[in-house]
């Protein structure tokens, strides 16, 4: 079971390596694999100058604004254009600071994007490693995507998008990684979930095994996040492996309740990261950066010890054992919690009850004899209780005898004209 409170978005500042996606195991983050320097094919940041719509040489950038270019060397944080249509910050416009955002609108289409666009995107821009000029052109493609779906800008069918993925000095790689970068994304993205998987009833001092995962806004569960636990686990740490799930094991007080707290610290932010200039035909640029968090908590009753019941089954008249007999046990709400079919020696044997009032009702009996009616038993802790159920035979009614037919003298029934 599990109870989870919504993830808390990042604060500005807080860098987040996400894990390399490989192909035995996945681990927490956009597969952005942003690793190594990146070439500076241009002075604007890692990517590529390509021609603008007009077909302006090198009137336009693929990739990202920022360190360690020289215009931009003292940028915080790479940017990504989010409005292509417009101007960009080399045109020396002045931009406001890095603030949050739940909602944004297309300046191309007017309308506003969906928030699932918003956190995948947000998911893409929380690697702030370095990016290689093909990684950097491939989350401009993939993020300019997810901020304008539906124009020409947006993959997989734009024609402006194409274009800007085919100039000869865009390695081709970037296209392949802008689709990868999309289908993480839409697996991965927040808000998330930190899931707590015990029992409802522990056994007093027995020791308990307990699952926990993370899951994306899609339900796929996270590999590679770790998780502070508290509570009946005390202080621990466990990390979600290859399969997206963790796992410890608690041990059960005596008596009372068992509490669990899971805090995933650190997880890709859901909400975009932006700066806003100061002019209306300038492009606001998309920051990298940002995390989330997300915690759960979960408890359980430490039930007493459990207790058994056994069913004895015996003939009314003979006290014959009758073996093959089906029961079920009831509980307070009239719900099947056991069932089983007496043995050769009439007798069925149930484990693992937990103490209360019960009702044992025989669903099935011997041949040639009767349903008894149903048993109310009390079941304790550690001792076994026993019931007796006895049916009778069911009585056959003697064949009736056919009756003889006498007609009135020799007169013969008339058959017809």
């Amino acid at each position: 079971m599990s109870v989870s409170s919504p993830p808390r978005p990042s604060q500005p500042g807080r860098r987040f390596h996400r894990p390399v996606f490989g192909a035995a195991a996945v681990a927490v983050g956009v597969g952005v694999v942003l690793a190594g320097p990146a070439q500076a094919a241009d002075q604007r940041g890692p990517g590529y100058s390509i021609p603008d719509s007009a077909g302006h040489k090198d009137a336009s950038h693929i990739g990202a604004f920022g360190k360690p270019a020289p215009r931009y060397h003292d940028a915080p944080y790479l940017g990504y254009c989010a409005d292509p249509e417009d101007v960009g910050p080399s045109h020396g416009i002045h931009y406001g600071p890095i603030a949050n955002f739940s909602t944004w609108k297309s300046k191309i289409t007017g309308k506003q994007v969906p928030a699932a666009n918003i956190a995948e995107a947000a998911f893409i821009l929380s690697d702030t490693r370095q990016p290689t000029d093909a990684q950097a052109a491939g989350a401009d493609a993939a993020i300019t995507t997810l901020l304008n779906p539906g124009s020409t800008y947006a993959l997989p069918n734009g024609s402006r998008a194409l274009q800007r993925l085919s100039y000869p000095n865009v390695s081709p790689e970037s296209k392949k990684l802008a689709a990868e970068y999309l289908k993480l994304a839409a697996r991965y993205a927040g808000p998330y979930k930190v899931n707590i998987h015990m029992p409802a009833t522990l056994k007093p001092g027995a020791k308990t095994r307990v699952t926990l995962d993370v899951t994306s806004a899609a339900g796929n569960k996270i590999p590679g996040v770790k998780l502070d636990l508290s509570g009946a686990t005390g202080t621990a740490k466990v990390t979600t492996g290859a399969s997206g799930t963790a796992t410890t094991t608690i041990t059960a007080p005596k008596t009372g309740t068992a509490h669990i707290k899971a805090v995933a610290k650190i997880l890709p932010s859901y909400t975009l990261r932006a700066q806003i200039p100061d002019k209306e035909n300038a492009q606001r640029l998309a920051v990298t950066g940002g995390h989330s968090s997300a915690e759960a908590t979960a408890s359980a009753k430490v039930g007493g010890a459990m207790g058994g019941l056994t069913i004895t089954k015996t003939a009314a008249v003979t006290h014959k054992l009758l073996g093959g007999v089906t029961f079920e046990v009831r509980d307070s709400h009239n719900q099947t919690v056991a069932k089983g079919t007496t043995n050769a020696s009439g007798v069925l044997q149930i484990n693992n009850l937990q103490p209360g009032q019960y009702t044992v009702h025989e669903k099935e009996a011997a041949e040639g004899y009767q349903l008894a009616p149903d048993q109310k038993v009390s079941v304790g802790e550690l001792v076994a209780s026993t019931v007796s159920v006895t049916d009778a035979k069911i009585e056959k009614k003697p064949a009736p005898r056919p009756r003889p037919v006498h007609l009135p003298g020799n007169v013969l029934p008339q058959t017809g004209a």
